[in-house]
């Protein structure tokens, strides 16, 4: 079991059991950091924006409004089809167009554009005149009176020309009575005269055939083909829209975009902006984020030096190893070197151990924000390992990481006040135990707000502190030293940072 203790209360740690490991962390926070990129990426990108106008138009009044005008369109013109289609296949239709390719039809035409039905109107026209009647009495009175009168050369004469103009009257009297005999004429009258004959007559004459005539040629038409087509292609067009629409609002990836739009899902990251970070990755360390050097032996006297309870020396640098991470080395090796000493100041001593530290007191500072690193430890009990923050005047003093007593016991903290006070500065501490750190990187954080401290190994919060909170900016600082007395049999030992960052809220 894990326990945390504050002060000189303890808690037990319940979730031990499911306390996260720093390659679980680090894949999601990879996993989570990649999707967040993505959805960037995929929020900017040209298919979303084409989607989204696409989106705006597809619910805008001018889309529904134009898929109205083609529906209506579409239907008039559809409308017109059936109709023409069904007046075809009506009764009426096909009776009169059945009648109109009849051969009795045919027969009627062909006699009605004949010389004989020509001739016989003619003749029927002249014969059934009064003045045709009274021309022939006359005639016929005429020629029985001619010759009794006059000379007989004369009279017979004017009788001869008499008996011809009746004989011509006669003669188309008799053409007339044998044409109206014919069964061509006789047909034509009979079938002209017929219900049938007379209802397709006044049918072909009607406005609802003038119509549907119209409608036939307007179907037939190069407009009525080029409308159907413009509007179909519309239809298809919008259809497609529409298809490419709902395709896309169905896509996985759009899908995804939408379910972590709006589930929050992206606040951390989104909640902390990057101030300082080091992977060290270069092979070496970088001199303009780092000092290998406390800061004020650095800027009271330009070297390194011991505090008063050191045992083992920092070395300026020697003792940093930078290959992909950055290593603080404790060995058993004499040294020399200066030490912090009440009231001598610095003195020079030798020393048995050497060891290291980075800081960026001269090169970064923070006020509140989100600490973390990624440490393993090779635990030697004489060696203190050391990830902390300090202010100017060094207090106030927090804590972020302090392994020393045992390798499953972290010390957390924060030390405020004054060095100078009666009875020393005032400590908040509390202890992380039950798990060994050494096996494995641990992340170790700090989160600074205004009101309070909050402390976490992977994820997880072992202290939190609202009094005495900093309100100053504050510099970080790995290192490792000795402090009590050891023939550092366990020796070399060291820490290893993997990365640092630092954040601030925003």
């Amino acid at each position: 079991m894990a326990n945390i203790a504050f002060g000189s209360k303890y808690f037990i740690f319940s979730k031990f059991s499911t306390f996260p490991k720093t390659s679980k962390i680090e894949q999601d926070r990879a996993a989570l950091a990649k999707e967040y990129s993505d959805y960037k990426e995929y929020k900017k990108s040209a298919e979303l924006k084409e989607f989204e106008e696409l989106n705006a138009y597809i619910e805008s009044q001018e889309h529904k409004e134009l898929l109205q005008r083609i529906k209506k369109n579409k239907a008039s013109e559809e409308d017109k089809i059936k109709t023409y289609e069904n007046q075809k296949k009506s009764k009426k239709f096909k009776a009169f167009f059945k009648f109109g390719e009849s051969q009795k039809l045919k027969d009627y035409k062909t006699i009605a554009a004949s010389e004989d039905l020509k001739k016989f109107n003619e003749l029927k026209a002249l014969t059934t005149s009064a003045d045709f009647s009274s021309r022939k009495h006359k005639l016929e009175q005429a020629v029985k009176t001619a010759g009794s009168k006059g000379k007989e050369d004369q009279e017979g004469q004017k009788k001869a020309e008499l008996e011809k103009q009746l004989n011509d009257i006669l003669q188309q009297e008799q053409q007339f009575k044998q044409l109206n005999k014919s069964r061509n004429i006789k047909f034509y009258f009979k079938f002209g005269n017929s219900q049938k004959f007379k209802d397709f007559t006044a049918f072909e004459k009607s406005k609802e055939l003038a119509d549907h005539m119209t409608l036939e040629k307007y179907l037939a038409s190069d407009e009525h083909k080029e409308k159907l087509s413009a509007l179909n292609a519309s239809e298809a067009e919008e259809n497609d829209k529409i298809k490419k629409h709902q395709d896309f609002k169905n896509s996985k990836k759009y899908k995804w975009y939408q379910e972590v739009k709006g589930s929050g899902k992206f606040d951390e990251l989104k909640k902390w902006k990057v101030l300082f970070e080091d992977d060290f990755a270069k092979g070496s360390l970088d001199t303009q984020r780092w000092m290998t050097r406390y800061y004020w032996g650095d800027k009271l006297m330009n070297d390194a030096y011991a505090l008063e309870f050191d045992r083992a020396f920092p070395t300026d640098g020697k003792n940093i190893e930078v290959n992909k991470t950055l290593k603080i080395i404790t060995r058993k090796e004499k040294t020399e070197g200066k030490k912090w000493k009440l009231p001598f100041g610095f003195v020079p001593q030798e020393f048995e151990f050497s060891t290291g530290l980075v800081s960026t007191a001269k090169t970064f500072r923070m006020k509140y924000g989100k600490v973390e690193a990624k440490i393993k430890v090779n635990f030697s009990k004489p060696v203190n390992y050391n990830f902390w923050m300090a202010s100017e005047q060094n207090l106030p003093h927090v804590d972020i990481m302090k392994l020393w007593k045992k390798k499953s016991r972290v010390d957390v903290g924060l030390a405020y006040g004054k060095i100078t006070d009666e009875k020393g500065p005032t400590k908040k501490t509390a202890e992380f135990t039950g798990l060994d750190v050494s096996q494995d990187f641990f992340i170790y954080s700090l989160e600074w707000t205004k009101d309070k401290l909050t402390w976490k190994i992977n994820d997880v919060v072992v202290n939190e502190q609202t009094e005495g909170v900093p309100h100053e900016e504050m510099y970080l600082v790995f290192s490792s030293s000795i402090t009590e007395k050891t023939n550092g049999s366990g020796l070399p030992a060291s820490m290893e940072v993997d990365w640092i960052r630092c954040y601030q809220e925003g």
